[in-house]
């Protein structure tokens, strides 16, 4: 992925460009490391054409490249270079408020998240004497909740995430007035908050139900008319990466597929 923070928009119907504001970003996909180290200097050459023709400058030192693979192993350094300028080569990056790590981890972003959410929790536990419980879930759905829902579908089910929902219920135990040790699993309720993997689970499902485009009903594809149990239910892909097992697509047509029919 080649990331570039300070590049105009530009209008093009290229599917490798993610255009945001006056933040581009260009995905090139290539399992040949020859063929990729070829594409990838020949599109840079081309953008920075673009800019030299409409009299603008690329600024070198906000622009780096993410190379994502499965894993932590060794990766060949790759140049990408302009006039004997080069980009630099990073490990995690902020995109649109998603704190990414070359290997989707989520670590990094958990990370980031829990430090809003620990100052979120001191300040609870120094208001919640003189404020109400009704102020106080409502600080918490305003720093809380909305910074654990943004981006949920992708990281909500990543091993970091269980700091996550461990800081979640200690800053509910703070609303509730209960010990660090006792069960939450009723104030959820009463407070009527979700857990994140109350948020993951519906926003899965919603991002599906949303885009059902995208995926095909068994009924499609069946050779028969009989309106079987199952035959209103997502065909799932066929899956080669565990990352991909555990990604919203897939989550969310097992999801799907578990809802009752009349819903």
């Amino acid at each position: 992925m080649l990331y570039i923070n300070d590049l105009p928009s530009i209008v093009t119907k290229e599917n490798n460009i993610v255009l945001y504001a006056d933040d581009a970003s260009f995905v090139i996909t290539n399992t040949d490391r020859a063929d990729f180290n070829i594409h990838i200097n020949v599109l840079f050459n081309d953008i920075n054409n673009w800019l030299e023709s409409n009299l603008l400058n690329l600024n070198f030192t906000k622009t780096y490249y993410l190379e994502f693979s499965p894993s932590k192993r060794h990766k060949p350094h790759t140049l990408i270079h302009y006039n004997s300028k080069y980009v630099s080569n990073a490990t995690q990056a902020n995109f649109l408020g998603l704190s990414l790590d070359d290997t989707l981890t989520w670590n990094y972003h958990t990370e980031s998240l829990m430090r809003k959410m620990s100052a979120a929790s001191y300040a609870l536990r120094q208001a919640k004497y003189t404020l109400s419980t009704d102020s106080l879930k409502l600080i918490c759905f305003a720093h809380v909740q909305s910074i654990m829902n943004y981006g949920v579908i992708f990281w909500g089910i990543s091993p970091s995430a269980k700091k996550v929902f461990k800081l979640q219920k200690k800053i509910i135990r703070i609303i509730a007035n209960i010990g660090m040790r006792d069960t939450c699993r009723e104030i959820f309720k009463n407070l009527q908050t979700m857990t994140l993997y109350s948020l993951y689970a519906y926003s899965i499902i919603l991002f599906v139900v949303k885009n059902k485009h995208l995926f095909t009903v068994n009924n499609e594809i069946l050779v028969h008319k009989y309106n079987t149990r199952n035959n209103k239910n997502l065909l799932p892909a066929l899956p080669n990466l565990t990352k991909f097992i555990k990604g919203p697509c897939l989550s969310g047509i097992k999801a799907h597929n578990h809802l009752p029919q009349y819903l």
